[in-house]
């Protein structure tokens, strides 16, 4: 069977070092020399990605194919650098395209307003997209733009270090989310989809669609959270765009229903060690998901009705800065979305903020 070499990298971020794979085939001329997420631009990662390549006689100049599983930059920040080094193929899923910039701060003028009225709706105060924007642009120095030369859709399959890999669209913890599956090895490259040790944050995500009536038709997007940015101005003369707010854990859940069923022996996650029981794994997401709907319950009893951030400050009350409290408001978000749909809570919409209580 084909080698594949685990390569931990350091990141700057809580959640620590991020995992490289290296897919090697196993004789010249049985398959391309592939690598899975290169990792964030941070000085740190790549000595480690480069001393880890030594260590197997590579360099970063050897690479014929890059995966990358998801658009967030401890995933892919140095693959625009390996990509150009090496003349490598970038593999990605089409809607990770958009994201895969290096700039995760950038927005037009109109999606910034139209993301601040969608956060001031869920209980933030006015300056938090400012701080948020500022922390963001931050990380920006961790990435760079990639240019993506496969787009395979659901279903597919691509070539990487002798295995063909069948592509598992998985979104819900970020749009363009994928799994690679070797189905004959029984082997999952899972990202930040399965991780053994954290709950994978079902991150608040958008949507834009073109404006006018029919682009936010009920019947056909579902009760979801939607905004405009207001009448065109000189500087945009077209219409300001249309957001919609995704309902990002439900997307997910579906996506780890999708992997409940596969065949899978070993499981390669984003962060932390290989692990099998992918099934026994996913059977925990789930109680952890009903515990978590309890207490939010049992926060909107005692709180009664309250915005999205009210809720994700009482179950995150030690989320001091903006990325941390954002992270908390999508958790919350997620969770109340689930809880809709269940009947058991209500959102009222007030000319300020949505109020969620409890039916």
């Amino acid at each position: 069977m084909p080698e594949i070499h685990r390569l931990t990298l350091p990141t700057p971020f809580p959640v620590g070092q991020v995992n490289s794979y290296v897919l090697r085939p196993d004789g010249p001329g049985l398959g391309s020399l592939t690598l899975v997420d290169p990792g964030p631009n941070y000085p740190p990662a790549k000595e480690a990605l480069v001393k880890g390549l030594e260590k197997l006689g590579l360099g970063l100049d050897r690479f014929e194919t890059l995966f990358l599983t998801h658009p967030h930059v401890d995933h892919y920040g140095l693959a625009g650098e390996i990509a150009s080094r090496s003349g490598a193929r970038v593999v990605a899923h089409a809607d990770a395209v958009p994201r895969l910039t290096g700039r995760i701060s950038e927005s037009s003028p109109g999606q910034l307003l139209v993301f601040g009225k969608i956060l001031a709706r869920a209980g933030l105060p006015d300056e938090f997209l400012a701080s948020l924007m500022r922390q963001w642009a931050a990380s920006d120095r961790l990435g760079a733009a990639v240019k993506v030369d496969v787009l395979p859709a659901d279903g597919d399959t691509v070539e990487g270090g002798g295995v063909t890999w069948k592509i598992i669209h998985t979104p819900g913890h970020s749009p363009g989310s994928v799994c690679f599956h070797d189905e004959v090895g029984q082997r999952l490259i899972a990202g930040d989809h399965l991780l053994p040790h954290i709950t994978s944050n079902a991150i608040m995500e958008f949507r834009e669609v073109s404006p006018g009536p029919a682009s936010v038709d009920a019947a056909e997007v579902g009760p979801v959270d939607v905004a405009e940015a207001g009448p065109a101005t000189a500087a945009e003369p077209a219409r300001a765009p249309v957001l919609i707010r995704e309902r990002s854990l439900e997307i997910y859940i579906e996506s780890l229903r999708r992997v409940e069923a596969l065949d899978v022996g070993e499981i390669l996650p984003g962060h932390g060690a290989p692990f099998t029981g992918h099934r026994a794994l996913i059977a925990r997401r789930m109680r952890h998901y009903e515990r978590r709907k309890s207490a939010i319950t049992a926060i909107l009893g005692r709180l009664g009705p309250s915005p999205a951030f009210g809720v994700a400050r009482a179950l995150f009350p030690d989320q001091g800065e903006p990325t941390g409290q954002f992270l908390a408001l999508s958790e919350a978000l997620g969770h109340l979305d689930l809880l809709e749909a269940d009947g058991r809570v209500r959102r009222t919409e007030t000319r300020e903020v949505d109020l969620y209580s409890l039916v």
